[in-house]
């Protein structure tokens, strides 16, 4: 009976280990995916020095600006999730569910981050749906918290309740910040009919924001993390 209980833990180890894996994979391909489509720009025929280099390199100069912001935010993620994943233990159709919709949302980073190559005075709709997917992940970032830590507190190992608590604050307090900041600059936009100054400005709030959030955790944020044997 022992053999066999031991033979089903490794077995679901093993699972849980391909789960981990396979998210591992989606966000290396996605940061992948934001430099492949990054090509050095063509010269003009018959071109004779000095060129012009700001404006040959102008575009790839926007898209490597959208690569490197694309790339904090997708590794801020990856490291959000290792400290999620490192106290499961188990896992369940929830889990998968609410991981896969997370990952589904890194997978979209690359989309719309080609948008923000394409943002004009006029046109800000590339802004309005890159910043709706930071907070498409928030949340979903915070469904797989929740999920493991509160609703099926069983599946992650027991005890580390001080580290626990600050990854579910963490994730409240990111989700609440970036849907604020969206709600922030969602609104200006359309009560100023997309005025791309007023937008502009609307964009302060985040390091506002992001401070405050910062400033509460503090209280949550325990002074030495656990080893986990």
């Amino acid at each position: 009976m022992s053999e066999t209980t031991s033979a089903n833990a490794i077995h679901r180890e093993f699972e849980l280990e391909r789960m981990i894996l396979f998210s591992d994979a989606v966000f290396a391909i996605a940061i992948t995916l934001l430099i492949i489509e990054i090509k050095f720009p063509e010269l003009p025929e018959n071109f004779k020095e000095p060129l012009d280099l700001f404006k040959m390199f102008r575009h790839t100069i926007l898209e490597f600006g959208a690569f490197l912001l694309s790339f904090f935010f997708i590794g801020m993620s990856w490291a959000k999730h290792l400290k999620i994943f490192r106290y499961l233990r188990a896992y369940d159709g929830g889990v998968i569910f609410r991981n896969l919709l997370s990952l589904m949302f890194i997978v979209v980073f690359p989309f719309v981050a080609s948008g923000l190559t394409h943002i004009k005075s006029h046109f800000l709709f590339p802004y309005i749906l890159y910043f709706g997917n930071i907070m498409f992940i928030a949340i979903s970032n915070f469904m797989l918290v929740h999920y493991i830590f509160r609703h099926k507190p069983t599946l992650s190992i027991p005890g580390h309740e001080p580290e626990k608590l600050y990854i579910y604050k963490q994730s409240i307090g990111f989700a609440v910040t970036i849907g604020l900041a969206f709600f922030i600059v969602l609104t200006t936009a359309i009560i100023t009919g997309f005025d791309r100054q007023s937008i502009l400005y609307s964009t302060y709030s985040i390091p506002v924001l992001v401070a405050m959030m910062r400033r509460w955790l503090k209280k949550y944020k325990p002074k030495k993390v656990a080893v986990i044997s």
